[in-house]
């Protein structure tokens, strides 16, 4: 006879209610930091390229076509779960703005999740190129005037 420690039916109806619960919410969140590591990414590779293009000396033109092949150097199978449109570039004046998107399928966890589906995600970057030395007068302007305004008066006191 087995006299061993028996479990009750109990415990096996609660593995079977409990074990898919957990194992959704685990996929969820796994879904989630994909999601989140290529949010990170694409705005690190979008940053990365705007400072490249303003640090381009030339006409709002050739900044733009640099901008072009940065992006036809951009490698883009290094996103996980995202499948990326091609950005969107304009040059305007002193500014130049770049948005794109990506888009990502939710999986439906058998019907636990009302977030399943297509989804999309879009980024918008705006950056001010100043003129560099109009960059240094604005930096250390006060302090160039306010070192010839010392010099002059040494000289004045001499």
């Amino acid at each position: 006879m087995d006299h061993g420690r028996r479990v009750g039916g109990y415990f096996s109806v609660e593995a079977a209610l409990v074990l898919p619960v957990v194992l959704g919410v685990y996929l969820f969140l796994i879904t989630m930091l994909f999601v989140q590591y290529d949010r990170c990414l694409l705005e690190q590779d979008m940053a990365s390229m705007l400072i490249k293009a303003s640090n381009h000396s030339g006409t709002p033109r050739q900044q733009l076509t640099y901008l072009q092949e940065l992006t036809a150097a951009w490698d883009r199978e290094q996103y996980l779960w995202l499948e990326l449109q091609s950005p969107h570039f304009t040059v305007q004046g002193g500014q130049i703005c770049l948005e794109t998107a990506g888009e990502f399928v939710m999986p439906g966890y058998g019907g636990l999740s009302d977030v399943a589906g297509l989804h999309r995600l879009e980024l918008s970057f705006r950056l001010n190129v100043l003129d560099r030395p109009a960059l240094v007068r604005l930096l250390y302007g006060n302090r160039a005037e306010e070192k010839d305004d010392f010099q002059k008066d040494n000289r004045e006191g001499s």
